[in-house]
Formats: C-alpha cells, structure tokens, sequence
C-alpha cells in the first residue's frame, strides 16, 4: 500500500504505511517510558525497558542473530498509586484505526521518547500465565533450546520471577528454503497478586454482554536469524512479537480467565524491534517489518 500523505501536529507525524499499519513520528516524547540501550557484549548492545528512568525488564540485544528473552530487574511500579497511562474510552471501544484516531494517543505517545513507531491493532488467544519454572512454557521448547544451542533456560540467565503470557499457537510464515514461527508474548507490568478480584469479574460481565475493551501494548518485533539456518543446519526460523501492557491488566487477566482472544492496541517501538534477513530475502528490513506488521494488524 502506498505512503499517504502525513497527517502532522506539533508532536506527531502520521502515516499509513500498508493497510492498517500506521508509522508515527513522535517528536516532543517526554522519555518517563522508554528503551535503553548499553553496549554490553561485543558488538551487540542490552536493550531495556526503563520506567522514568530506572531498568525494570532487560529485552534481549540488537544481535541479528540472537534470541528474543525478557528479565525482570525490579518491580516495575511507577512509584505511586497512578497507572502508567490510561487508555481513553473512546480509543477502548472498538474502532478502526486512522490519523485522526491516532492523535487521541497522544497522551500515551507523549510520555514515551522521541523517536518512531508503528501503530496497530491486533488480536491473540493467550496462554498462560507462564512462571520463570514452568517447563510447558516457550522457553523450554526443545526447537527453542535446539536452535539456539542453549542447555538450561535458568543457566543462561533469560528469566526472572515475573510472570508472563504466550499466543496459544505460532504464526507460521512458509518460505521457501525454511518455516518461520512467530510467537506472541504480553508481559503485565502489574503481577497478578495487585490485581482486584472485582475489576477482574467486572470486566467478565462486560464481555458476557459482547464487549470487547482493549489493552493497551508497548510493543516490539524481533526477527533474528540464527547461525543454525544460515549454516544450513537448520531449516526454521522463530520470531517474536512481545508486548508490555501499558494499560489493561485487569482486562488481560479477564480475558484469559473468560478464553476470549485480547485486542490489543500496539504502539511498537521501531527502536526495541530488529527485523534480520535471511540469504535471499533482500536488504530492504525496514519494508519486510511493515509488511510483517499489517500480516498481523487487524
């Protein structure tokens, strides 16, 4: 789909970039949310997820060729009472997505950093929650510990206590030298023993009625290829989608509880994603992480 021309204010740029992806610039973010970066390894730099400027999750690394993981380094309270953003109702309630649409997130976009997103809305069935120890979640898959030569999960220092969520199934993308998995992961940012029983049942009414509330995500794609497929010793491909729940985490909860897919609204950070290619697909990763992102946009 072609560029449309962008809609502009003094703190965002919008554009729709495929159909039902939109990029926004965001140009006067205040930072309390953002992704750090440190070199830590080699060439490859830590990524971080930093709340008013203290690390709560390590994120993985930009590494091409290195696995998506997420570590809890310290509760990631805001400090008080308050949420870290509140979705208005009007963005909660279904809606399709435009520039004008998008402008009411500007609460949200704005105590974020500078910088680009993607803005999408989307749509899993979830499993879960998963505990650092649980051998039926993903990290213990043995194609995840086989592709990525890894022998014990708790050894490699990938998780922490902190609980988290998968998409039930994979989404499978055939190519044709190898098979890509894409798996889905949402992290609350508010454990489960925080949450109130009677929001939580509330929010179960709601959707008995056919409601169907929103979460708000922090989003990131992250396309590695592992030196097991360029070798030629493997022929498949996983990637992830993950997700930090900015606003929703009784909704989250509900929904699991209730077996109800969860719509989401995605604020992907393009500086948390990475989006490698394999030997024959190009060089144009900024095209291929569009085209990914409206597959998955609903």
């Amino acid at each position: 789909m072609a560029t449309v021309k962008p809609e502009s204010s003094p703190k965002l740029e919008i554009s729709e970039v495929q159909e039902k992806v939109w990029k926004v610039k965001n140009l006067q973010g205040k930072g309390y949310l953002k992704i750090g970066v440190e070199k830590k390894h080699g060439d490859a730099s830590s990524l971080f997820l930093e709340i008013n400027n203290s690390r709560k999750f390590e994120i993985g690394n930009d590494c091409d060729t290195c696995h998506f993981w997420f570590k809890c380094l310290s509760e990631p309270r805001p400090g008080t009472a308050k949420k870290i953003a509140n979705l208005p109702k009007t963005l909660s309630l279904p809606r399709s997505l435009s520039a004008e649409v998008i402008q009411e997130l500007s609460p949200m976009l704005e105590i974020m950093e500078k910088g680009e997103y993607y803005v999408y809305l989307s749509s899993s069935r979830l499993a879960g929650p998963y505990a650092a120890d649980d051998e039926t979640s993903y990290f213990y898959n043995n194609e995840f510990l086989e592709l990525w030569n890894i022998e014990d999960p708790a050894q490699e220092g990938l998780l922490s206590d902190w609980e988290h969520y998968e998409g039930s199934t994979p989404r499978l993308y055939r190519h044709e030298n190898f098979l890509e998995k894409q798996f889905d992961f949402v992290i609350p940012l508010v454990p489960r023993r925080q949450l109130k029983e009677e929001y939580i049942k509330l929010y179960q009414q709601m959707f008995a009625a056919g409601d169907r509330p929103r979460v708000l995500m922090l989003g990131m794609l992250q396309r590695p290829v592992p030196a097991a497929l360029t070798s030629g010793k493997a022929h498949l491909l996983h990637a992830f989608s993950a997700g930090f729940v900015l606003d929703g985490n009784h909704k989250l909860a509900a929904y699991k509880r209730a077996g109800v897919p969860v719509p989401t609204i995605v604020i992907l950070s393009l500086k948390a994603s990475k989006f490698a290619l394999a030997k024959d697909e190009g060089s144009n990763s900024r095209q291929k992480l569009e085209e990914r992102l409206a597959s998955i946009a609903v």
